[in-house]
């Protein structure tokens, strides 16, 4: 009988898209490719530094989580001691009173005034607003941002007591009109904006905050024993040691509650031209709003084989993704980070599955946290079995199985790479199997990957695209549908002058609704259809449960071609049922 790690995972429900296929599509092999160069970076603007600068009291202060709290610390213990999967490192914590913000652009006050629990102050490029929210004892927070509206331009920053700030913008706002600050190290994070002089303002509620909490895992030693420390592997050992490592990022996200830890990896495209394309599992990530508070730690890794751990404070990480595939078929997701630092590998991959005895390698970051656990990064090998037994209903070929060779993993493994000997993907872990009683460290354990030969047909528009067809990017006010080629989206205006844009919601992968007013009011629904078969165009239908002036705005975005509708000020919205939308087949 064989017990998993990763038994019980977060999703209790069907994956967003779910893939049938019997056989895969073979194409050539793709090898890994370096760059050099930073991409999807921006600049901004040192932060105001307001909260220091005035000396602003929070306006929360939570009791210590260890005093008022225990059950949430307890509830990540027993989760990561259970081995269930992926890993947790946090919990969301309520405030108490809701904090309301909105700042106009108009406000031309000198110095520091009080208002939306913080402060308000003119600055050289518009208006700054900033607050604080205080957890006692914590090691590091984040803030969730609801119902936010932000206009262009408008710059967001975090900071604790000590330490850079960290800048962002409206890219990190989910499908729900939400965003999840980056982590700050501290019991107090700081929260500042600014947005542009005579803009249309900005406004958002704060309601939680997430707190990472320290040995979130703590493993027994000989459970731990045979763990291999990545930093000591060199070229010697596998000749490309250097791209998997370059390739790894750990990315904790936030899903319900809770705070998660997986792994993935960089995956290159046949046009090599480094869209960053990173391939984790669905059991981590399978929602835009997971994929949204995203962040991405690379080179989480010791400098130097049983050198000093480094703190992921101090390492260059990226902030938010886009969902572009995901299905629980092979256990996969496909994000597009916003972004990626400088010096980074894009591993290739390959559709033909390895045979019975090829040998696998694997770097992952096992644990949650930096905190309790040995090795930030480990290496691992396991050789592949093509019959035998399967468990937790990974069959195959969907799952590809391997055993024990060198080394191990942990839950924060999930979704780190399988590649062969050429560092080309042939999966993504899904899973830890232990047959007959054995242990982390037992030549009867064996790994389940997701098998890339089956997802391969799953995301070869992006893969065999590259930048020769662009892709809808689905963001707060964006929705990508039929096959993410159509971006669609809304502005709306009511009849005193006030306007906005739609915040959108993905619903199926040809439908979609926006909301303008709150995230629980459904104001529009669109749906976008393939029916190239049965008249050679587009469909473009929508609803509306409103009668405020609505533009609805469809592009195709692999031509350029753009259609809108348009709903009058104080008319019921006009249904559209548009069959000849798009003459653009295929």
């Amino acid at each position: 009988m064989a017990v998993l790690s990763g038994g019980v995972t977060k999703h209790s429900v069907a994956a967003l898209v779910v893939f049938f296929c019997c056989t895969a599509v073979i194409a050539q092999p793709i090898n890994p490719k370096f760059s050099r160069s930073a991409i999807g970076g921006k600049t901004y603007p040192p932060a105001p530094r307001l909260s220091t600068q005035f000396a602003i009291a929070p306006a929360a202060v939570l009791p210590a989580a260890a005093k008022s709290e225990p059950e949430l610390i307890d509830a990540v213990r027993q989760w990561n001691a259970q081995r269930r999967t992926p890993a947790k490192n946090g919990f969301v914590r309520r405030i108490g009173e809701t904090i309301s913000v909105s700042v106009r652009g108009d406000v031309m006050a000198k110095g520091a005034t009080a208002q939306s629990s913080g402060y308000v102050t003119a600055t050289s490029s518009g208006v700054a607003w900033s607050g604080s929210v205080r957890a006692e004892q914590a090691a590091e927070l984040r803030l969730h941002l609801e119902n936010v509206t932000l206009p262009a331009g408008a710059v967001l920053w975090v900071y604790g007591n000590s330490g850079e700030a960290i800048a962002f913008d409206a890219s990190l706002v989910d499908d729900r009109g939400g965003l999840w600050t980056p982590s700050v190290q501290g019991d107090t994070v700081h929260l500042e904006i600014e947005i542009p002089r005579d803009s249309s303002g900005a406004s958002f509620v704060i309601r939680e905050l997430l707190e990472i909490i320290p040995a979130a895992l703590k493993p027994a030693a000989d459970d731990v024993s045979c763990l291999i420390d990545a930093a000591c592997i060199t070229s010697a050992t596998f000749a490309n040691i250097d791209a998997l490592k370059g390739s790894v990022a750990q990315l904790q996200y936030v899903s319900g509650a809770s705070s998660y830890v997986c792994t993935g990896a960089l995956l290159n495209d046949r046009a090599g031209d480094f869209i960053p394309y990173l391939l984790t599992a669905n059991h981590c990530i399978s929602d835009q709003s997971e994929a949204s508070s995203l962040q991405a730690v690379w080179d989480y890794v010791r400098p130097s084989c049983q050198g000093s751990i480094p703190s992921r404070a101090s390492l260059p990480r990226s902030l938010g993704s886009s969902l572009l595939s995901t299905s629980d078929n092979t256990d996969y997701t496909l994000l597009r980070l916003n972004s990626i630092p400088a010096s980074r590998w894009f591993l290739g991959w390959s559709t033909t599955a390895p045979a019975a005895g090829t040998t696998l390698y694997r770097v992952s970051h096992p644990a949650p946290s930096e905190f309790g656990f040995p090795l930030p990064q480990t290496y691992n090998t396991t050789v592949v079995e093509t019959t035998g037994t399967t468990c937790g209903g990974w069959n195959r070929p969907n799952t590809l199985y391997s055993r024990y060779s060198q080394g191990a993993t942990w839950g924060g493994s999930s979704g780190s790479s399988a590649v062969d000997g050429n560092a080309r993907v042939v999966g993504q872990l899904t899973g830890t199997c232990f047959f007959a009683g054995a242990g982390d460290c037992d030549a009867f354990t064996r790994n389940a990957d997701g098998a890339f030969s089956i997802t391969y047909s799953s995301i070869t528009t992006w893969l065999e695209g590259g930048s020769t067809t662009p892709v809808c990017t689905q963001n707060a006010t964006t929705l990508c549908l039929s096959g993410d080629r159509f971006a669609v989206s809304a502005t709306w205006k009511t009849a005193d002058g006030n306007s906005g844009n739609g915040q959108a919601v993905r619903l199926t992968a040809d439908t979609g609704y926006f909301w303008f007013f709150q995230s629980t009011n459904v104001e529009a629904v669109v749906k976008v259809l393939n029916a190239c078969t049965v008249n050679q165009r587009i469909w473009v239908f929508a609803g509306g449960l409103t009668n405020v002036n609505v533009v609805l705005t469809v592009r195709d975005t692999k031509n350029g071609a753009v259609k809108t509708y348009t709903n009058p000020q104080g008319v019921a919205f006009q249904p559209v049922q548009d069959t000849a939308a798009f003459a653009t087949c295929p």
